[in-house]
């Protein structure tokens, strides 16, 4: 990720076409369309987008990373007086869709607070996904270390907390269509992953229709979701970047970067990456939609990889 997000929350096109109206950036280039006054806003291909990610809690520095690190499979209960998200996701137990996730950034060095979407499998190996943009690679060009927080399965004899729960095995952060990241959870945690989202259940499959569908997220937002808070919206737009991206109306804010999303039905649809404020490519998302990479394009990213599906009931 390229930088820490202030929170920014988008619920209607009417919110990011005033953004997009804004008076134009001293210098702003001629061949592009003037930067808005929207924090965080980067360019993508001649548009700008918001990557949705967001910087970590105050309290989460070094050494409580270190703490983490060191703890294993014993995991580290935040600090007390530490406000945590109070919501249903940290009620759902394992290591699943929805996961809240801690992770390193490097410009500038800090902690990134995005969300897992779906759970995948390759061989022996368990994987959970998030955004390409929440995937910093370190000084030395390595992917680096994952923590997220987990509430263990019951019977575990483990408390709630900070878990370190894998590293990143792979990552595209190219934008919307083409971000993507796996982690590959450490073995010691396999008995802990459920693959099946919290509230919605599901997947049930891969989306691969491009007729108009529900879209359904389930994200940890420092806005709008904190905790863990299932959304819905209407997703029209299915054929972006040649079939690479989708984008829906709904409601997103920074803390929900890399959650899942789910059409009608529960099937993937893929995963939540960008608010829009100005599409480079005319005609294809509006302002003010939410946008993701679709779950062919990540299939394509993992290879190797398989999405596990999940229960219809949502335990």
């Amino acid at each position: 990720m390229r930088r820490t997000r202030t929170v920014l929350a988008v619920g209607a096109v009417v919110v990011a076409l005033a953004m997009v109206l804004s008076p134009t950036a001293a210098g702003a280039s001629t061949h592009y369309p003037p930067r808005p006054h929207v924090p965080g806003a980067e360019r993508f291909l001649r548009g700008w987008a918001v990557p949705v990610s967001t910087k970590g809690p105050a309290w989460y520095d070094l050494s409580f990373f270190h703490r983490v690190l060191r703890a294993g499979a014993n995991g580290v209960r935040a600090p007390s007086g530490a406000r945590l998200p109070t919501a249903v996701g940290l009620a759902y137990p394992g290591i699943r869709p929805g996961l809240w996730l801690v992770t390193v950034t490097t410009k500038p060095v800090g902690f990134a607070w995005c969300t897992a979407n779906f759970v995948f499998r390759k061989s022996t190996t368990w994987g959970l996904g998030t955004a390409g943009h929440c995937a910093a690679k370190d000084a030395l060009g390595g992917y680096p270390d994952v923590t997220a927080y987990v509430v263990p399965p019951v019977g575990s004899g483990k408390l709630p907390g900070f878990y370190h729960v894998g590293r990143f095995a792979l990552s595209h952060n190219n934008g919307i269509g083409d971000d993507f990241a796996m982690i590959s959870i450490y073995a010691k945690f396999n008995a802990w992953v459920n693959p099946t989202m919290p509230v919605w259940g599901g997947p049930t499959g891969v989306y691969t229709s491009n007729k108009p569908t529900l879209a359904k997220h389930f994200g940890h937002g420092a806005a709008v979701g904190t905790g863990g808070t299932p959304r819905a919206g209407v997703c029209p737009i299915l054929t972006a970047r040649k079939g690479t991206a989708f984008a829906w109306y709904g409601v997103g804010a920074p803390g929900d970067s890399g959650s899942g999303v789910e059409a009608a039905l529960g099937e993937a649809l893929g995963d939540f990456t960008h608010i829009v404020i100005l599409d480079g490519v005319p005609g294809q998302i509006l302002p003010g939609m939410l946008a993701g990479t679709r779950m062919a394009k990540i299939l394509l990213i993992a290879s190797g990889w398989t999405l596990r599906l999940g229960s219809l009931i949502p335990a």
